[in-house]
């Protein structure tokens, strides 16, 4: 039977062995909010958040004077927010009072004498599970409550009407053991209870924990790039996969909501991504099969590796001979995963495509994905930089081709983190005009505005008086930089509308920031806005000038 809930309905999907499916119940136009909840069902703190961030509405707050100073002046919430932690556990942080007794009615009572110490720090899904199971057991069986905590034991794999468990288990049988030992550890610290009117408190301890961990979304700050913890949703998590999905989800602490990427129809069922959609189809492919246990039949996999995501800048057959023993010795070393990075079948595979795809993997593990078992490489400056000369130097790949991309995010961050903004500014520029409108098409895409932003903040460094002779180059180049960070605040501020929001905690920082940068020009904003458009082909032509290859 159809659930259905405002804009959207949960029915059967149309998709074979899927289950359940998120479906419009109208029409709906790119950026529209298709779905939204007031704070995910499930939400729980990484153990690194828990003294800083408020356990229920999810604002951080610094807690390193210098680093709380330096939020405060550039206008984030970061240095504003204050969180005590709760006097009965000291565990769980809040930021007020009404955080604070929201939390305790709705499932804080039930941890909170559970999580204090001397008992060790639980990860998310034990503590999660701990509360679900305290709201189980004091939920009407008639009630709302009651319906949705038996729903999300409904969830893949441990749903009932499923044999995912025992696929689960032959196929990664430590990770099963692991997922057990937890589901265990919350039903333990529960005082081992029974049943729960017609529901077996171990079976329920199991559902939880398997379907938390094998459905739950990441939430994180789009400010900052602070990552808090999961989530897990009836609603949000009944849309399923699909490597070219409708809607997208952001984060607005707590809010969570889906927004439309292109136009939809009523009765259109709503698909969103689990993984990067931008990876080539073997990389997609085993990242869902590793994490969610189903082999991806969305219409751009069923094509096969025929996308542009697919496609390498040159034939493998035109790898320069100086990378052939490099590749050679990577091909030992992921003998392993090697076929998810190959377009056709292993034994059928050239000793150029493995080598290519040797050199992929590598590449891959690098900026953080690994596939199959196989261990990261260390993520450090030195080694990004060096996949990222790889990928480029051999020719082998576009600036848009997975991991380029991903390589140069990663290094955008460390050249901050490093204390190098001009180096970052670099990189984020050549990814603005040469990356970004490639691999997030749509201006309003989450990833575009964050990026913007990141770089919009750096250019901003510049303009300080350290950076006076950088400064002064690009100027006499025809880039003024301060424009340069008018221009990329203006582009953030007017998407904004269309992903986040004003009036998220995203929105009110970028408005804030906005009219009082505004303000202080000392001209229209219709003037401001020229002198951006006046600015921007000399920017682009500096950006395109740009070798990343050479520091």
């Amino acid at each position: 039977m159809a659930t259905t809930s405002g804009s959207v309905k949960i029915a059967p999907s149309g998709i074979a062995g899927a289950g359940r499916g998120l479906f419009a119940c109208q029409k709906f136009e790119p950026g529209d909010v298709v779905a939204s909840v007031d704070r995910p069902f499930v939400a729980e703190l990484e153990m690194d958040r828990m003294e800083d961030t408020c356990a229920w509405c999810f604002q951080r707050g610094e807690t390193d004077p210098d680093a709380r100073a330096k939020a405060a002046m550039m206008g984030m919430p970061a240095g504003f927010i204050e969180t005590k932690a709760c006097a009965g556990c000291h565990r769980a942080s809040y930021c007020s009072k009404t955080c604070q007794s929201r939390a305790w009615k709705r499932e804080h009572k039930y941890e909170c004498g559970v999580i204090a110490p001397p008992r060790p720090e639980l990860p998310e899904s034990v503590r999660a599970a701990i509360k679900l199971l305290g709201r189980l057991k004091a939920a009407d069986p008639k009630g709302a409550e009651h319906k949705k905590l038996l729903d999300l034991m409904e969830f893949r794999p441990a749903g009932a009407d499923t044999n995912l468990l025992e696929t689960f288990k032959q196929q990664d049988k430590q990770k099963f053991d692991d997922f057990n030992m937890l589901a265990w550890a919350a039903w333990s610290y529960c005082g081992k209870p029974g049943n729960y009117g017609a529901v077996d408190s171990r079976a329920g301890a199991t559902g939880f924990v398997f379907n938390i961990l094998c459905n739950a979304f990441i939430l994180a700050s789009p400010v900052d790039g602070v990552k808090f913890g999961i989530g897990f949703d009836n609603t949000i998590c009944a849309a399923n996969h699909s490597c070219d999905p409708n809607v997208v989800m952001t984060f607005l602490q707590p809010k969570v909501e889906l927004r439309a990427l292109r136009p939809i129809k009523n009765g259109e069922e709503i698909f969103v991504k689990y993984v990067d959609v931008t990876n080539p189809i073997g990389v997609r492919q085993a990242e869902l099969k590793q994490t969610y246990f189903f082999d991806c039949k969305c219409p751009k996999c069923s094509k096969g590796p025929g996308s542009a995501e697919d496609r390498f800048a040159e034939s493998p057959e035109a790898l320069p001979s100086r990378y052939f023993a490099i590749a050679d010795t990577l091909i030992k070393k992921y003998d392993a995963q090697l076929s998810h990075f190959l377009a056709s079948p292993l034994e059928t595979a050239t000793t150029a495509q493995k080598r290519v795809a040797a050199m992929e993997a590598e590449a891959f593990s690098i900026s953080g994905t690994t596939l199959g078992g196989g261990e990261s490489v260390e993520s450090n400056e030195e080694n990004a930089r060096n996949a990222l000369k790889m990928c480029l130097d051999s020719g082998m790949w576009s600036l848009a081709r997975q991991p380029v991309p991903q390589l140069c995010r990663q290094l955008f961050q460390m050249y901050l983190e490093g204390g190098s903004p001009y180096r970052a500014f670099r990189i984020g520029l050549k990814a603005y005009f040469e990356i970004l409108p490639k691999v997030s098409p749509q201006e309003f895409y989450p990833d575009r505005i964050i990026d913007t932003w990141g770089l919009a903040t750096v250019t901003n460094v510049l303009c300080g008086p350290a950076f006076a002779e950088i400064y002064g180059e690009l100027q006499a180049s025809g880039v003024d930089l301060r424009v340069v960070f008018i221009g990329l605040l203006f582009e953030v501020y007017d998407q904004l509308p269309r992903m986040y929001g004003l009036a998220s905690p995203f929105g009110k920082v970028m408005e804030n920031t906005y009219k009082q940068i505004v303000a202080g020009m000392g001209m229209s904003e219709a003037d401001l806005r020229d002198r951006v458009k006046q600015t921007w082909p000399s920017l682009e032509t500096a950006a395109r000038s740009i070798d990343l290859l050479k520091d």
